[in-house]
């Protein structure tokens, strides 16, 4: 009795021992391929996005859109001159002491939507039109353009997590039928491997969307400021052009 007492406990501690030789090598394996992933860098996301099927490759294209109408838009800011404003009080004064033609001088050389609409401003006026009905028609153009594609940011930060979602549900779908179709031979990672393929699009979708939506929060702060500026300098003009 005794001995086969001995033999089943040895049987046990061999088969513990087993396992936990087994899932040491399994994690060490799992930290090897986590290091070549690392390595290997983006060429080992392809298999990924081979997974994540047609959807992954959907938000790919619109992450790289996404990312050249950004780059786009700062590099239309940087050149509009957004943060110029030193010139304002040149031309107010400029104004009211009557000079107008140095006013009109000083908006020219200077590139930046506000003193484009400014000086459409200052000619409405010299050329016995309504200043206000100028700077209006000028300021809501420059704005126009300053706002041009930010609707572009907005789609791609809202329909990517829906696709991301869509692409989650069609997956989880997927794994479900491959579990029925496995009968009584139902094997767990049948499951989590199609969860874990499942969950990526949800991911990728997410990775598009919170770039998109950051830089269209940061992009429209941006024009607020100038349409601010914008309304005082107006202002400012109008009230300068009715007392010079």
């Amino acid at each position: 009795m005794s001995e086969d007492v001995e033999a089943n406990v040895d049987t046990a501690v061999d088969a513990i021992t087993e396992g936990i030789a087994t899932e040491g090598a399994d994690a060490l394996s799992g930290l090897d391929a986590a290091a070549a992933a690392a390595d290997g860098g983006i060429w080992e996301l392809i298999p990924l996005v081979d997974k994540g099927g047609p959807i992954v490759v959907i938000l790919l294209c619109l992450s790289v859109l996404s990312l050249a109408i950004i780059l786009l838009k700062v590099f239309q800011f940087w050149r509009a001159g957004l943060t110029r404003r030193a010139f304002i009080d040149a031309v107010i004064d400029k104004v009211k002491s009557g000079d107008r033609d140095g006013a009109a001088a000083i908006l020219r050389k200077t590139r930046s939507p506000v003193a484009r609409t400014l000086l459409a401003g200052v000619e409405g006026a010299q050329n016995g039109g309504s200043a206000a009905e100028e700077i209006a028609r000028v300021g809501g153009n420059e704005l126009g353009g300053l706002q041009s594609y930010f609707r572009w940011l907005e789609v791609i930060g809202n329909i990517s997590p829906l696709l991301g979602l869509l692409g989650t549900v069609i997956g989880m779908i997927n794994a479900f039928q491959q579990l029925q179709l496995a009968g009584n031979k139902v094997d767990p990672a049948i499951l989590s491997g199609g969860i874990w393929v499942a969950l990526l699009t949800t991911a990728v979708g997410l990775a598009v969307a919170i770039p998109a939506i950051a830089s269209l929060n940061l992009l429209e702060s941006r024009v607020d400021l100038v349409r601010l500026t914008l309304r005082d300098a107006s202002s400012r003009l109008i009230a300068a052009l009715k007392s010079a």
